[in-house]
Parts: structure tokens; C-alpha cells; sequence
């Protein structure tokens, strides 16, 4: 008689977890704003503020992007396991990353080109089938599941070829993986759909245990419409051929909760896909996904149990940046733009963002970022609205993952740029920053933003605009109030710079807002 081996695999960016981590650990962080001065002259500060005499200037406040607990990034992107031996032995796997998917189940359909179906697993004219394990014994564990187990067996290998409107439903890194890979991922992903608790595997293919965890982790961490699987995995090896023969599925949930759960995003989605009308380009509905989670969604310090993935974006309105990524990924995906999730850091803490597809080019876009506030209110932030790989690169590593993500050197659909908000000299700072001061003043926003095309310009405007020698913005400010009926102060001038986009804010507050 052959004996399943169970295995454990502890997932790591560097070292590997210990067995008792609490799955909590492995949440993502955001890192806070700020950004050290590289030249004395100019204070390089990420959404803050300096001081400039004879007015005061306030600091524009921050956006809490640390989560103070997590030590490891959220999303593993490598895998190990413990050595095989021929002796039977069960051993619980440490828990891994809180997961997303990227199945798709709201009952709107914003274009014909959004996949609502669940995937199959074919081959060629064959169709899955039931067989009988190919090792006797079973597989077990102290830790059982809310769900009534039930086993799937899939015995075929899925063709490429074949794999019928799957693609388009799955995320980007599945397009690069090979044919034995694909056969586990989308078995797994039969059987999680199916809330399945345990599947069998066919001998036809032979597959490892770092196989096995490999694809796991993929699943775990692309997929983000899954928002219920649990943090461990257990498999049963073949002692002979040290083939992975089955392996059970853990849900965070019941099958009713996972119902209920999905019902309330659907609701939730469903109110976002029908704000958008006829009229509006893919741009349109990218930044209308993108205002939304900037403006009611808030970024979730505490940690919750849900802040890394859907349904605590759009139920419990709270959220870290795996969070908003995959929320970000889910509703582009409802709405047929191409879109998916990045894994690296920020300023050397990990950090989760997206890169979208528009006109047929690739743009970094980081949700997380979105979200700001200011003295004198709530704004949208859209620094890292469509950017490239050279001004992501500024701030972000992206993690080596086994295949390549898209290069992005477009700048037709920055937010910036796609609104003419871009200075080339230091002469036309001080014309587009009147302009839209007085823009901004006549619809009562409260900021007044542009980008500058290169350093130099950036460094001469901070410098010229807000140094205590010169403030020149005090006179920019006092002629836009001269052109407006809106009033606002210009004895308390708030303003915010980043040397990273070569941004420059500039914060309204108006002096019949409080009644004033």
C-alpha cells in the first residue's frame, strides 16, 4: 500500500515564515509620504508644506500609508517547502498571504467583452471525469473546514488551445505559464469556484510538490475576485513518485457566507458600473473607478480582517493597498479593460499597485496614492494616474516574478498630460498655476495642481514659489483673487510638492467656508 506524505511549504520574500505566524503578518503596507530633500536649496517634501515669510504656510496634512504591524509583504513570490521523506507524516502548512481572485460574478455587464461565466476544464473532446485517487490512504488534518467536504477529481490535462474564454477571465500572469502549471492552476480553480474541499489529481500528469505550491501562490496572489479561500494548504504526495496525488482547500468561510458576502459586492459594484454612461472612453471609466476608491474608501491602519481584499473595499469601505489593487483590478475587469496587479515597494516598504491597458499601451496607476486630505478638505491625488516605468521606477521596485510584466512608456492617458497640466519652463509654472488657481477658486475646489515636464523646471518653480526669500506664489495668489468672486485666504497658503512626479498643489481655502 502507498502512503500519502503530507508536506508543509512556508512562503517567503527572503526567509521563510515560522509555522505559527499569525496570517495577519503577511498584510501589506504602504509607506508614509514623505520623501527626503535631495538638494539643500529646495525642500523636497511629499505632500507637506514649508513655511514662507512674511505669510504663513501651513502643512498640507498626510495620508497614513504604514501599516505598523506587517514585517512581510502580503503577496509571497517565492516557495519552499520541507524535504520528502518515505514515511507517513501530516503536517500543517504556515499560513500565507490573504488572496483575491479574478472571477467575476456581478450580475451587471458593463461591455460584451466582460466574462461572467465560470471557467471549465477540457480537453480536446474530453471531458473532466471522477477516477479513483492513485495512492490508497487519506489525507487529513486537526483543522477541518466550515464547508461539508467534497471532493473534485480532475483527470485530464487542459489544452491551451482549448481552454475556451478562460483566458480572458484570468489574471495577466496566466498567460505565462506552462502546460503542466496551467493544469494544476485551473483545477484549483475548478474546484475553489465549486467550493470544493479537497481534488484529486489525474497520474495522466505528474507534478511536484513545489509544483503545486507554486501554482497555489499564483492563485493566491492574482486572483482578486477570491476573496474567501484560507491561508494554508495541505497536499498528499506519492511516496513513490513523489507526485502530488490530491490536496484539500480551506475557506475562510461557509458556503452561505461566501454567498452572502458575494451578494453585498455585487450590490456594491453594481452601483459603481452604472455610473458609467455611453459617452465615456475607457479613460473616463478608469478615472471614475479611480475617484471612487480615492473618495470612499479609507485607507485601514488597524488592519482589518478584510483590508486586503474586496469585500472590504466595497462593504466595509476600508482597506491597505492590496485592497485597493485588487478592487481597482476587479472593476476594470467588469468593465473589459485590461488591467492587472503589481507586487514590489514603496520607499523599501512592500506595496501592491496596478498597471492598466488604454489605446493599446500599459500605464502604472496605484489607486492607494488616490487617497489624500488637506487643511482644507478631502481631495483626489492623481500623481501616479497613468504613469511610466521611468517615474514608478523613482519610488517603486517591482518584484522578480518568473515572467514579465508590460513595459509602460506612454504618457497619452496621464492624468496630466490628458489634460494639459504639464509646464515645460518656469514661465509657464507661473501662467498654468494662475490659471488654474482662478479655475479651481470659480468651482470651489480646493486645489490647484500641474506637473512639471522636467527636474530643472520643478526644482527652479519650488524653490522661486515657495522660498521664504522669494514667495512668489503670494503674488500668483493675490492676482487669482483679484479674478474671482470666490474668495479665499492668502495669509495662510497651503501647498504641497513631489519630487518624485514633479508636482506641485496648491491648497484653497476659502473665507466663507466656516461662515467666515
Amino acid at each position: 500500500m502507498i502512503l500519502p506524505i503530507i508536506l508543509s511549504a512556508a512562503l517567503s520574500i527572503t526567509v521563510l515564515s515560522s509555522c505559527d505566524r499569525d496570517a495577519k503578518d503577511w498584510d501589506d503596507s504602504l509607506p508614509s509620504a514623505a520623501t527626503t530633500p535631495s538638494v539643500p536649496t529646495v525642500v523636497y517634501e511629499t505632500e507637506e508644506t514649508t513655511t514662507t515669510e512674511p505669510i504663513t504656510v501651513t502643512t498640507a496634512e498626510k495620508t497614513s500609508r504604514t501599516a505598523a504591524s506587517s514585517k512581510e509583504p502580503e503577496l509571497a513570490t517565492t516557495t519552499e517547502t520541507s524535504s520528502e521523506s518515505t514515511a507517513s507524516s501530516i503536517s500543517v502548512v504556515p499560513d500565507v498571504p490573504k488572496i483575491p481572485i479574478s472571477e467575476y460574478t456581478s450580475t451587471t455587464a458593463v461591455r460584451p467583452s466582460a466574462q461572467t461565466s465560470a471557467p471549465t476544464v477540457s480537453s480536446g473532446t474530453e471531458s473532466s471525469r471522477t477516477q479513483t485517487p492513485a495512492y490508497s490512504g487519506t489525507l487529513t488534518d486537526s483543522e477541518s473546514s466550515e464547508i461539508t467536504p467534497t471532493e473534485t477529481t480532475v483527470d485530464t490535462v487542459t489544452s491551451a488551445v482549448n481552454r475556451v474564454n478562460v483566458v480572458d477571465m484570468r489574471p495577466y500572469s496566466y498567460n505565462f505559464m506552462g502546460e503542466r502549471s496551467l493544469y494544476i492552476y485551473d483545477a484549483l480553480i475548478t474546484a475553489i469556484e465549486q467550493k470544493k474541499t479537497s481534488v484529486s489529481f489525474s497520474s495522466v500528469i505528474s507534478f511536484s510538490s513545489e509544483d503545486y505550491c507554486a501554482v497555489y501562490e499564483r492563485i493566491y496572489n492574482d486572483e482578486c475576485s477570491i476573496f474567501y479561500i484560507g491561508t494554508k494548504m495541505q497536499y498528499a504526495v506519492n511516496s513513490t513518485t513523489k507526485r502530488v496525488a490530491s490536496a484539500n482547500i480551506f475557506y475562510k468561510y461557509s458556503e452561505d457566507e461566501i454567498r452572502r458576502m458575494q451578494e453585498e459586492i455585487d450590490e456594491e459594484v453594481d452601483k459603481v458600473l452604472a455610473m458609467i454612461t455611453p459617452e465615456m472612453t475607457e479613460y473616463d471609466i478608469v478615472k471614475l473607478f479611480y475617484d471612487y476608491l480615492a473618495l470612499n474608501v479609507r485607507y485601514d491602519d488597524d488592519e482589518g480582517e478584510n483590508c486586503s481584499d474586496i469585500y472590504g473595499v466595497f462593504v466595509e469601505k476600508k482597506a491597505i493597498c492590496g485592497g485597493f489593487a485588487r478592487a481597482f483590478e476587479y472593476l476594470c475587469t467588469k468593465a473589459g479593460i485590461d488591467s492587472m496587479t503589481i507586487t514590489g515597494d514603496a520607499d523599501n516598504v512592500p506595496h501592491m499597485w496596478n498597471m492598466v491597458k488604454l489605446g493599446g499601451e500599459w500605464y502604472h496607476i496605484d489607486p492607494t496614492y488616490a487617497v489624500s486630505e488637506s487643511k482644507a478638505g478631502e481631495f483626489v491625488r492623481y500623481d501616479y494616474f497613468c504613469v511610466t516605468d521611468e517615474v514608478i521606477s523613482r519610488t517603486r521596485n517591482v518584484y522578480v516574478q518568473d515572467y514579465k510584466y508590460p513595459e509602460a512608456t506612454a504618457e497619452t492617458f496621464n492624468y496630466y498630460v490628458r489634460n494639459g497640466l504639464v509646464a515645460d519652463s518656469y514661465d509657464d509654472v507661473k501662467e498654468m498655476l494662475l490659471n488654474r488657481i482662478v479655475a479651481a477658486a470659480e468651482n470651489r475646489e480646493i486645489v490647484a495642481e500641474l506637473q512639471c515636464s522636467n527636474k530643472e523646471t520643478y526644482e527652479t518653480a519650488v524653490y522661486d514659489l515657495f522660498d521664504r526669500s522669494r514667495a512668489q506664489i503670494v503674488g500668483i495668489m493675490e492676482n487669482a483673487l483679484s479674478r474671482t468672486e470666490n474668495k479665499f485666504r492668502c495669509d495662510n497658503i497651503s501647498f504641497s510638492q513631489d519630487p518624485a512626479t514633479y508636482v506641485i498643489k496648491v491648497f484653497l481655502e476659502y473665507t466663507d467656508q466656516n461662515g467666515g
